[in-house]
């Protein structure tokens, strides 16, 4: 019995040690491959990141309607009043004067619109350095698991096949069978 406990014992450990090695193998693989997904993944954040930070803002299709919406505005205030001025027989600084509003109004909308630039810039940049921490975050987490990997699965073999050496008596075994077989 001792004899089957001990040659079990041995091969439970050769199986860690062999499962090991095999690892240690197979690591190198799955490490490549992981650097290649965390490349990908640090490429594609870099290319969203200029692509929402440094795009123009006054020429997206918001900010364009805006300002078509302002101008149009403008135009139709302006005809208004040269119209008015016509009609009433107003000076012409009165005509000035109301299309001087309407030119602030304008002022306005592009200083919101530069606003809401500044402010969708601020969250594009944290959430750039929410996603570049969370990439250093995973790729210390893959230097970690390099380093605890395969490592433990060889000790434990090595100590496995240790424990089954020492517990064999090796060449008796055979002898006392033959032994047991003579009575």
């Amino acid at each position: 019995m001792k004899l089957l406990s001990g040659i079990m014992t041995g091969l439970t450990g050769g199986l860690q040690l062999y499962s090991g090695v095999k690892r240690l193998f197979g690591e190198k693989e799955r490490k490549r491959e992981a650097e290649r997904i965390l490349a990908n993944a640090r490429a594609n954040e870099q290319a969203w990141y200029k692509r929402n930070y440094y795009n123009d803002y006054f020429n997206s299709s918001m900010a364009r309607a805006a300002m078509k919406r302002v101008e149009d505005t403008l135009s139709r205030n302006s005809r208004q009043n040269r119209a008015y001025a016509a009609v009433t027989g107003a000076a012409p600084e009165f005509s000035l004067a109301r299309n001087e509003q309407g030119l602030n109004a304008l002022d306005n909308v592009a200083t919101n619109i530069a606003s809401q630039e500044s402010e969708k810039r601020a969250s594009v940049d944290a959430q750039h350095l929410q996603n570049q921490s969370s990439l250093y975050n995973q790729e210390l987490r893959n230097v970690m698991y390099d380093d605890s990997g395969g490592d433990a699965e060889l000790l434990g073999g090595v100590s496995l096949i240790e424990r089954a050496i020492e517990g064999v008596n090796w060449g008796n075994e055979f002898n006392k069978l033959a032994n047991k077989k003579k009575e």
